[in-house]
This record gives C-alpha cells, sequence and structure tokens, in this order.
C-alpha cells in the first residue's frame, strides 16, 4: 500500500457575509417547518448526492449530469449555488455546518481526476480542492463523511482505499486499505455509503456488490471486518446516515434500517420498500430525508422517471 501524504493543492478565499441578511434569511427560515416531500424541478440533473444545512435549514442537492449544485430552502424555494458547468459529475456531499462548509465528491473533472471539492456554505466560494490522484493514481470518489473534527474520510468505488483528507493541513492520505474493499465488479460498484457509527468509534462502510457493510476502526483504520447482519437481506446499499443510533442504507427502491449491536460489530435489518430510483439520505431536524435521483436509469441510458425529489421516510415504519 501506498500510504503516503501527499500535498495537496487548495485555494482559501475569505468571503464575509452581510450579518443582517443573513440573521433575518435564518428568522424566516426558522418559521417554516420542513415539508414532507420537495420535488425539485429540473428534469435531467440526475441529483445523486443530498445534505442539510441546520443553521440556514436548507438541503443541498448536487448533480450528476452538469455538475450544479442546488439549494432548497426549508420553504422549498430553489436556487443555484454551483451553477452546471459540464465540468464534473457531482456525487456524494456533506455538510460541516460549525465550519461553514460544504463538500463534494467530484468525479471526473474536465474528463480526468477525481477531486473532492469544499465550498464555503455562506459565500458558495470554492475554498479548498483535494485532488485524489496525488493521493492514489486513478482514484475516485462516491461518497464521504465528515468526523467532529472536520476531516472528511472517502470512500473510492473503483479502488480498494478509504481516503482522509484534513482540511487544516490541506494534507490528504489512505486511511486503509483491505481486500474487502476490492471492487469485484469492474465497473466501479465496490465501496459506497459511508457513516460513523454512533459513538465516533468506527466508519460504516456500504459495500455495494456483494451487498454488505463493513466496520473500520478509527483513528488509524486499522481494525477492518465485517458487520454480521441478521433479520431481513440487506440490498445492495448506496447511501447511509445514522439517526438516533440506528443507521440507515438506502438502496434503489427501499430503505433498510440497521440496528448496530455492540460496537457495531453486528446489526440487525428491517428493510421498507419505497419509490424507486433512491440513491442517498440525510438527517433533517431529527427525520431522515431521501432523495430520488434516478441514477440507475441514468447509468443504463433508459428515460428518467420523474421528478427528481427530496422526501421524509417515517422512522416509525421500520418498528420498534
Amino acid at each position: 500500500m501506498r500510504n503516503h501524504l501527499a500535498l495537496l493543492a487548495c485555494t482559501v478565499i475569505i468571503a464575509t457575509a452581510c450579518s443582517d441578511s443573513s440573521d433575518s434569511s435564518h428568522s424566516a427560515a426558522a418559521q417554516v417547518p420542513l415539508s414532507a416531500r420537495y420535488e425539485l424541478s429540473s428534469p435531467d440533473s440526475v441529483p445523486e448526492g443530498v445534505a442539510f444545512d441546520p443553521q440556514q435549514r436548507a438541503f443541498y442537492t448536487t448533480s450528476l449530469q452538469g455538475g450544479g449544485i442546488v439549494r432548497i430552502d426549508a420553504g422549498g424555494r430553489e436556487t443555484v449555488f454551483r451553477a452546471a458547468d459540464n465540468r464534473a459529475q457531482v456525487g456524494g456531499t456533506k455538510v460541516d455546518a460549525e465550519r461553514r462548509r460544504l463538500w463534494a465528491c467530484a468525479q471526473g473533472v474536465d474528463g480526468g481526476d477525481s477531486r473532492v471539492w469544499v465550498f464555503d456554505l455562506d459565500s458558495a466560494e470554492r475554498v479548498m480542492e483535494f485532488f485524489l490522484g496525488a493521493i492514489n493514481t486513478n482514484a475516485s470518489c462516491n461518497d464521504l463523511v465528515l468526523n467532529s473534527e472536520g476531516v472528511a474520510y472517502v470512500t473510492d468505488p473503483a479502488n480498494p482505499f478509504l481516503y482522509r483528507l484534513d482540511p487544516d493541513t490541506g494534507v490528504g492520505d489512505i486511511l486503509a486499505t483491505d481486500p474487502l474493499f476490492r471492487d469485484v465488479t469492474g465497473a466501479g460498484l465496490g465501496l459506497n455509503g459511508i457513516a460513523l457509527s454512533p459513538d465516533g468509534s468506527a466508519l460504516i462502510v456500504a459495500v455495494f456488490f456483494p451487498a454488505g457493510l463493513l466496520r473500520v476502526g478509527l483513528p488509524d483504520g486499522d481494525s477492518i471486518e465485517p458487520i454480521a447482519l441478521s433479520g431481513d437481506a440487506l440490498p445492495s446499499p448506496d447511501g447511509l446516515a445514522v439517526l438516533d443510533g440506528d443507521l440507515y442504507a438506502v438502496s434503489g427502491d427501499s430503505v433498510s434500517r440497521v440496528r448496530p449491536g455492540p460496537d457495531f460489530r453486528t446489526g440487525e435489518v428491517v428493510n421498507v420498500a419505497q419509490e424507486s430510483g433512491l440513491s442517498t439520505a440525510t438527517v433533517a431536524e431529527s427525520r431522515l430525508y431521501v432523495i430520488k435521483s434516478d441514477v440507475v436509469n441514468y447509468v443504463l441510458k433508459k428515460p428518467l422517471e420523474l421528478p427528481f425529489a427530496i422526501f421524509h421516510v417515517d422512522s416509525g415504519l421500520f418498528g420498534d
């Protein structure tokens, strides 16, 4: 394993937002309850990733087609956060509300390498760019998760690596590699979604095929093991989210709750069918929201089933 540190190019832009307008917009947003469903206006963006900013009470969706990022406030108003320019396929995304950052996986930038972009949430300016190819040749990026210190952990669906990116130093490295990470399909369908365990002691990583979940110990990634699952069969998982101590795994037409055992080495699965075309999930004000993005039809070049949407999945559907 080439576990070397790579000094990554990053651009820091300091922007000051108008406090009066920010305060007023936050107050206005606070008066509007989150809707159960937000239908998106785009007919072709394929919004694979979704994240929620609890301070401004807004969702952010990425775009596999066009590379744009859209902001949807609590009232459902859509605004362009990053204009579509066809530079990349933008996938997994996460909000660091404390540091006012939006992280996003940018695949095939300008027809070449994959990168992780970091934006200022308030100004929409890109403030940092991690070149994954500086860490590992032909690296790719599917999804990421952030720890309490703002460090990102990134899955590579085509290569057997997990990456760690530190925004304070601008340095990235390989956190872990293992044969369990290997893409056995040859189609970039290896590691997929990623989440932190409820106690923060491990990463939970989705393996798309064969469907499964892995536990990767933190802080060094030196303990890697399959999570022993019971209950319903887990469909091939895409995005992951943690809510009230449980893990939720999103598949194409279902959501699975995984209730963990001690140290998240085991998990009991309850699977609930949903509308088709789902990719991932986020937690917003103690509720689970998933995004209908129709990625499978997009990849297979089939007609897209519209509209794209973000909607709430009631945790009560999964039982006690």
